[in-house]
C-alpha cells in the first residue's frame, strides 16, 4: 500500500468551478462611491431588466474566456466611456502622431 505524502495539494478537476462571494465581503466607501461601481452595477441592472429578471443575487457563468472577455467589456466600457475623439479637419495628410492643442486639458479617466 503506498504511503499518502501529507504536504501533496489535492488538485480539483470539477466539470464547473463555482466562486461565491458573501455577502458584503467586498464593499467599502471607496468602492461604492466609484463611478466604476455604479456603471457596472448599470450595466448588469439592465441586463437583468431586458431579461425581466429581479433578484438581489447573480450568477455569471460560462467558459472562463468567455466570462473573462465580459469583465474586460465592462472595465472598457467604463474606462474609455468619455473618451474624446476629434475631427482632422485635413484628412488628405494624415498623421498617426498628430495630438490636437487642448489634449493636455483632459483627463485620462473619471471615477
Amino acid at each position: 500500500m503506498a504511503r499518502r505524502n501529507k504536504n501533496q495539494i489535492e488538485i480539483k478537476y470539477p466539470e464547473i468551478a463555482v466562486f461565491a462571494l458573501s455577502k458584503g465581503s467586498q464593499m467599502n466607501a471607496e468602492i461604492i462611491n466609484s463611478q466604476s461601481y455604479r456603471h457596472v452595477l448599470r450595466i448588469i441592472e439592465n441586463t437583468m431588466r431586458l431579461n425581466n429578471v429581479v433578484s438581489d443575487k447573480i450568477g455569471i457563468s460560462g467558459y472562463k474566456e468567455d466570462v473573462v472577455a465580459y469583465i474586460v467589456m465592462m472595465i472598457n466600457l467604463c474606462m474609455y466611456k468619455d473618451m474624446e475623439i476629434d475631427l482632422l479637419e485635413d484628412t488628405n495628410e494624415y498623421d498617426p502622431d498628430y495630438l490636437p492643442k487642448n489634449i493636455g486639458n483632459r483627463s485620462k479617466f473619471r471615477y
